[in-house]
């Protein structure tokens, strides 16, 4: 499986493609939290921006922590920047920036250097227009005014960058004046404008000027390798909206592929990439430009029957399956390039995430069509919740109840009786993408089939993709048995949980716990007067402090659930009495200084949920451990410390105190 980051989730086509690849994880980076095709991801983030001094560092942090394996840059202006640090990010992640040479980059990324250097090119030159680079508006106004000695009208548009509302035209007096009164001046100037605004005009980004041609647009998306052409798709644009191609159709133009291979051989360019032409009046093709790195469009090959997207992967896999001719896709195959109409809030979705009744659509021989009635979690639950989990052979603390309520206060956690199993969904609350948990219950094929055909529906009305999470290995095959399109089924490493033998962390003995009662003993000599406190209500504010300081030192936002589980822990307090929970603190100098949280799930499993201790006291933690299992729990066999979030510190941690077992949790995707 690869997992793949896109350096922004708004590219619907990019991620389609990928999506058909069959087992690829999609991450994104978002800069609003109402990207809408946020919603198509595995995950997402909102990043700074790429020229911010901290972009590259959060880089490395979200391809660490999802464990990414590919990044595709996809915004023009950050290509250059990302080129130039493919090398350092290979090296501190082992991720692959999908680019070419960042001098590469550099060149084909800038417009006015790119025909400069291809027009000095004789194989090539006749397909390279006459262009001006201009800085002012003195440099400006002589450009026009010796392509209009040319008997040409001219366009201009920055020299490097994204044009995503095309190009200005400049035209004569009255042809604006028709323009204008027809409201269609939007992409047009004059001289007699550009006149006026002289004085203020700020030419911040050089600006390109170049004829205007009136003939076919062409778009060629290619797969290459150092400048040879392993695939490729030719695209005839019949229409277009803003700069951009609305609907485009797959064609066969050798004269175009031609002139492809030329201008490679002159910058041997590698991956994937789109380069556009424009025929002048005699219909002679001339480069507009080449945007270096995937497009939206490139959706279009896979539906022609020529993923340019596979064909990359494969070409990682099996370099030497690229070393026949070029595999050009077939001519004939038209699509809209028009971006796509998500559902991201509205009348039965509220800005908490939690959605209103909605009916499903299935079919009544295979699954009830009465509206599913979803209810809220709530402490109230407790009872019914552990009557279904009782029947759920897992030792998942995800599946706990109480490790749901406190987490509700991120999920907003959705729950109704199907099947009579307990069925869960939620919006992932912007923490993660929309999920189905395990429904909790005696599970068996028929049961799942049924559950599963009537909750799909309630996904696809809320525009959800739709997947099940942290389903138990023992009930992996069941589920992936089912007779629906699965995409993949996976395990993150991050996520398992680490199950430890209670009376190993009772006793500490044995050579492989020698470091942790070292730690200990140093522990009770350096402060005798300790003292272990059961959890009780009077504890809480001092607890909560505990967070807040321990947030303080790490330099998070105490309040970020990202970061920190103080509105998890907040929560829990807020409803002690009602929930059967059991803890403890200890205190040094009249002050806390760290405190744990657990319950029980199964009769014989204790689940340590909140932990948290000043670790300025040498040995606190192991102290808090030993007390815990000791006295906390003193009649389970089995303790779960939950999972390490692929934190290196957390992760050595965890593996100090000797797991008997990881317990994995499996994440089905549906096609």
């Amino acid at each position: 499986m690869h997992t793949v980051l896109l350096t922004d989730g708004e590219f619907t086509g990019m991620i389609h493609a990928l999506r058909e690849c069959g087992d690829v994880r999609i991450i994104g980076i978002v800069f609003s939290e109402y990207a809408a095709h946020s919603a198509l991801l595995d995950a997402y983030y909102v990043a700074p921006k790429w020229d911010d001094p901290g972009y590259c560092d959060f880089l490395v942090d979200i391809i660490r922590k999802e464990k990414v394996d590919l990044v595709f840059p996809v915004v023009t202006k950050s290509l250059e920047f990302l080129a130039s640090v493919a090398d350092t990010i290979k090296e501190q992640t082992g991720a692959m920036v999908v680019t070419s040479e960042v001098e590469l980059i550099r060149i084909a990324n800038n417009k006015g250097e790119l025909l400069d250097r291809l027009e000095s090119e004789e194989s090539v030159a006749d397909h390279i227009c006459l262009h001006r680079v201009v800085k002012n508006i003195s440099e400006l106004l002589d450009a026009i005014r010796f392509f209009e000695e040319k008997g040409s009208a001219c366009i201009m548009k920055p020299v490097c960058g994204e044009n995503k509302d095309g190009f200005l035209k400049i035209v004569k007096e009255d042809e604006y004046q028709v323009a204008f009164l027809e409201g269609k001046a939007s992409r047009l100037t004059t001289v007699s404008i550009l006149n006026t605004l002289a004085a203020s005009l700020d030419f911040s980004v050089p600006m390109l000027v170049m004829p205007y041609l009136p003939g076919q647009e062409w778009d060629v998306d290619i797969l290459a390798d150092q400048g040879r052409i392993l695939s490729c798709t030719i695209r005839k644009n019949h229409e277009m909206f803003d700069g951009l191609s609305a609907c485009t159709e797959t064609s066969d133009n050798p004269e175009l592929f031609r002139i492809c291979e030329i201008i490679l051989r002159i910058l041997p360019l590698s991956y994937i990439f789109c380069m556009s032409f424009k025929e002048d009046a005699d219909g002679r093709p001339m480069l507009l430009e080449i945007n270096p790195r995937a497009m939206g469009s490139i959706y279009v090959s896979n539906l022609a029957g020529n993923s340019l997207i596979s064909a990359f992967f494969r070409y990682l896999e099996e370099p030497e399956s690229h070393s026949s001719a070029p595999k050009i896709t077939p001519p004939g195959t038209i699509a809209s390039l028009y971006f796509e109409v998500m559902k991201v809030r509205g009348e039965n979705t509220s800005d908490s995430g939690r959605s209103g009744k909605i009916s499903d659509a299935t079919s009544p021989a295979i699954a009830s069509s009465d509206p599913i009635e979803w209810e809220p979690f709530s402490a109230d639950l407790r009872e019914k919740y552990y009557h279904y989990y009782n029947m759920t052979d897992t030792k998942i603390t995800d599946l706990t109840f109480h490790c749901r309520f406190a987490w509700d206060v991120v999920f907003a956690i959705e729950y109704a009786i199907l099947e009579d199993c307990l069925v869960q969904i939620s919006g992932g609350g912007g923490y993660t993408s929309p999920f189905m948990l395990m429904p909790l219950g005696e599970l068996d094929a028929g049961k799942l089939e049924r559950i599963i055909t009537r909750v799909r529906p309630v996904f696809q009305e809320r525009n959800w993709p739709f997947r099940i999470c942290t389903i138990d290995e023992k009930y992996k095959d069941l589920f992936c048995s089912l007779p629906f399109p699965v995409q993949r089924c996976y395990f993150d490493r991050d996520s398992s949980d680490y199950l430890y033998d209670a009376d190993s962390l009772r006793s500490l003995a044995g050579k492989k716990y020698a470091k942790k009662r070292n730690h200990l003993r140093h522990f009770m000599e350096t402060y005798p007067e300790h003292e272990f406190i059961f959890m009780e209500r009077s504890l809480f504010p001092e607890c909560l402090e505990v967070v807040r300081e321990w947030a303080r030192q790490k330099a998070v936002d105490v309040h970020d659930s990202a970061d920190s589980d103080y509105l998890m822990i907040k929560r829990i307090f807020q409803d002690w009495e009602q929930l059967d929970l059991r803890g403890g603190a200890i205190r040094i100098g009249g002050k806390i200084v760290g405190f744990s949280i657990g319950s029980i799930g199964h009769p014989d499993t204790a689940y340590i949920h909140f932990e948290k201790a000043d670790t300025e006291y040498d040995g606190l933690y192991v102290a808090l451990c030993k007390y815990i299992a000791t006295s906390v729990f003193p009649e389970v066999r089995y303790i779960n410390r939950e999972d390490d979030l692929g934190i290196p510190g957390l992760r050595q941690s965890k593996q100090s105190y000797q797991p008997i077992a990881m317990i994995d949790k499996y994440t089905l995707v549906f096609s």
